[in-house]
């Protein structure tokens, strides 16, 4: 077998997030999307930058709306119990005579997963273009605001994001056998070809050699082949059904390779599979940070007891000769079992300040999705002021105070997996429910706007004429509000899809 060549070993390289599945990879292009559509409609864009983009708002608009619906939708469709029934449906598409699970419904399957990518790059690409063209000819006052917040922080992002989807599916146009794989982001009509002793799995995509014939085939005195077990993020029922009984080939795996960095915490229905139920965190930044434990010398770990008391035995414990008394593994060891009590406490007051009855706790945070209770607990633990390491410099000379932000995502994968979801049954599939704490928390969020604008006629007069209402709204909204309550409130009151 011949070597990779350096052009498939660059490849496979920028399509590497794809080993972690359809869904982790898409999801992250959803969260691009949204960042973009949060930036257009947070307030933060100046007036004169508003008017110089609004010949773009409406293209802009209508192309972030379609991406994030196409996704939604192609990630509703890889659920398994979406999938099958589709394979089921197109089967007599590929194949005449009956149905029948087997390579067949694997090919059925790996080329419906490719039309629905193919279109949605085909259509999103064009329209990337056409807007990045827009926004290169017109006119704007701050070419920062162009060049940097537009061009090379989103729109940029997204047609680089579209780059590798094309990447991605010139090598699945291949594993199906379509001539003019390198032509099929120019239409969308191409001949695949069914072999009977291909593998027509996600693990097939990361061949080497593959533009060489290289591509994976049924054997049964192989065993699995390596990377076979990434086809289950697709949650392939068909798959699921062939018992593989022969003996895996050993392969070296690095450590973090056995890590799941995400969680998909779907229900039965689209409204409740979208990007609130999807997080994730990166390994690499995760494992950093997991290191700094090696070099802590103290940790802020209170739920917001006396901040001077515990600054002077910090400063008692700095000043010691000692480095420190406890291991990286019971720094870590605490620092889990704190995130675990904080994560509890704030539980209580969110379900507490918004009278969310006991009954509906766990539907509750379910719904709220991990993402967003990572957010809050951000917000808490910068508020209290609490949840920092103190990391020593390797030469000794400088200390550093951080919050190791991917150990804590982690830790609301693994506290989602381990505390809510075993918690929350069939409710959480009931809409009735969620459109109950929609309604509760819709009228604590009348109530709170109600005392924000009372809290903002009490402001003195020359403070009201000194800046317009919304920007001393947004300056004193986390104090008149509540930080958490304003992000449940975005959650709940502000999304379309209740």
């Amino acid at each position: 077998m011949h070597q990779a060549t350096q052009e498939e070993i660059a490849e496979l390289e920028a399509i590497r997030d794809f080993k972690k599945g359809y869904v982790y990879f898409l999801s992250s292009f959803q969260s691009l999307v949204a960042s973009f559509i949060q930036f257009l409609t947070s307030g933060s864009i100046s007036e004169q930058n508003k008017r110089d983009l609004l010949p773009y708002r409406k293209a802009l608009d209508q192309e972030l709306n379609n991406s994030q619906k196409q996704i939604k939708d192609i990630i509703f469709n890889l659920d398994e119990k979406h999938m099958y029934p589709m394979v089921k449906k197109e089967y007599s598409r590929y194949f005449q005579g009956g149905y029948a699970d087997g390579p067949r419904t694997d090919y059925v399957q790996f080329h419906l997963i490719f039309e629905m990518l193919r279109n949605f790059t085909i259509d999103s690409r064009a329209s990337w273009t056409e807007i990045k063209k827009s926004i290169l000819s017109g006119a704007f006052h701050d070419p920062v605001f162009r060049d940097d917040s537009l061009l090379n922080f989103r729109i940029n992002a997204a047609l680089e994001k579209l780059d590798l989807l094309g990447i991605f599916l010139k090598r699945m146009a291949y594993v199906l056998g379509i001539e003019n794989y390198n032509q099929i982001l120019e239409t969308r009509v191409s001949k695949h070809k069914f072999r009977e002793n291909i593998v027509y799995k996600l693990s097939s995509i990361f061949s080497e050699n593959l533009y060489e014939g290289n591509v994976p085939v049924e054997n049964e005195d192989s065993g699995p082949l390596p990377g076979q077990e990434l086809d289950m993020q697709i949650h392939a029922p068909v798959a699921a059904k062939k018992e593989q009984k022969m003996a895996q080939p050993k392969v070296e795996k690095k450590p973090e390779d056995s890590i799941v960095n995400f969680i998909q915490a779907y229900g039965k229905y689209s409204w409740n599979s979208d990007q609130h139920y999807f997080f994730r965190y990166e390994i690499d930044k995760y494992l950093t940070e997991r290191a700094f434990f090696k070099q802590t010398i103290s940790m802020d770990i209170h739920l917001g007891a006396d901040e001077q008391m515990l600054r002077s035995e910090l400063i008692k414990s700095l000043s010691s000769i000692k480095r420190k008394t406890k291991s990286s593994e019971e720094y870590e060891t605490d620092y889990l079992a704190f995130l675990n009590n904080f994560f509890d406490f704030i539980e209580n007051i969110v379900i507490m300040n918004l009278g969310i009855p006991n009954q509906l706790r766990w539907v509750f945070l379910f719904h709220i999705g991990p993402s967003h209770f990572y957010m809050i607990v951000k917000k808490f633990l910068m508020e209290v002021n609490t949840g920092y390491l103190h990391v020593q410099s390797l030469d000794g000379k400088k200390v550093t105070r951080v919050i190791p932000g991917e150990v804590v995502k982690k830790h609301v994968v693994d506290y989602w997996n381990k505390i809510i979801l075993p918690n929350v049954g069939e409710e959480k599939n009931n809409l009735a429910l969620l459109k109950r704490i929609a309604e509760v928390v819709a009228e604590k969020y009348k109530e709170a706007s109600a005392r924000a604008m009372e809290e903002y006629e009490k402001l003195p007069a020359d403070v009201k004429a000194s800046k317009r209402i919304d920007e001393l709204f947004r300056e004193n909204m986390n104090h008149w509000m509540g930080a958490a309550n304003i992000i449940v409130f975005k959650r709940f009151v502000k999304n379309k899809s209740i």
